[in-house]
């Protein structure tokens, strides 16, 4: 009698400005096909600002510890800024750190949705050399920025009607949170893939290709999807491919 191997659970980290809910047509097809996914809601995309990143490493991992401490193994799907407190918040909880302290579950696998990877030690202001992007619109006392003309900058390939309500639904951020430097490289700690968006305008695709360089000169290594003519946002105008990079990671099929 063979064993069927358990799905992974999926646990999705916004970027900035985005709620939970940028990740329902992935998660709905994914839970359909027998995945459970957790959506996690970050303090920093709020109205009431934080005054560090450390509020949503705290979040992300409430969300995953127990997860894992359940034995249950997890992919990690971070878009954006949201990858830079995933990093933080997995730290001791890939499996194979599990694994070498005779644990089970754990992080098997990192998705990187045109996200940043900032080298250990770095922040997202240092990486922008400590200028504001054209497009923030920071406020006065540098607590909370907003993105000018998101259409543009994270939809450009949907629908005028799909961006319209998609951009209704942006909350502000909190500002502090590009100054937190990062402290430990989850990507060198598990499977990693890096799906590139050749026409995002939040994050190019030079600026994405150079991340990925950067850090597999630092002994990680990443498996590469590349979204042609898809904009910053992969899960709203692209979402079944996205589903297909997942649940191929997710089954060990590499991509």
């Amino acid at each position: 009698m063979s064993l069927t191997k358990s799905k992974p659970t999926i646990l999705f980290v916004p970027g900035a400005w985005h709620l939970p809910s940028c990740y329902d047509l992935v998660s709905a097809p994914l839970s359909a096909a027998g995945y459970s996914t957790v959506s996690v809601a970050l303090p920093s995309n709020s109205h009431n600002p934080v005054p560090s990143f450390e509020p949503d490493i705290s979040a992300i991992r409430a969300a995953l510890a127990p997860l894992v401490e359940a034995g249950k193994d997890v992919v990690v799907v971070a878009h954006s800024y949201g990858s830079v407190p995933a990093n933080e918040a997995i730290k001791g909880l890939t499996r194979r750190e599990r694994e070498a302290r005779g644990e089970q579950g754990g992080v098997v696998h990192y998705v990187f949705l045109s996200a940043f990877i900032t080298p250990v030690g770095v922040s997202l202001m240092d990486a922008l050399q400590n200028k504001d992007l054209p497009w923030f619109i920071v406020q006065e006392d540098k607590t909370l920025v907003r993105p000018d003309n998101p259409r543009e900058i994270f939809y450009g390939d949907l629908s005028d009607d799909e961006a319209k309500k998609w951009e209704e639904r942006l909350v502000p951020f909190s500002y502090q949170c590009y100054f937190g430097k990062t402290e430990f490289a989850a990507y060198r700690e598990v499977e990693s893939t890096f799906v590139f968006c050749t026409e995002d305008r939040a994050i190019p695709i030079q600026v994405q290709e150079g991340m990925v360089a950067a850090a597999e000169q630092q002994r990680a290594k990443f498996g590469r999807v590349v979204l042609e003519g898809s904009s910053h946002s992969p899960m709203l105008s692209r979402p079944g491919e996205v589903v297909e990079v997942i649940k191929r990671v997710s089954e060990g099929l590499g991509v």
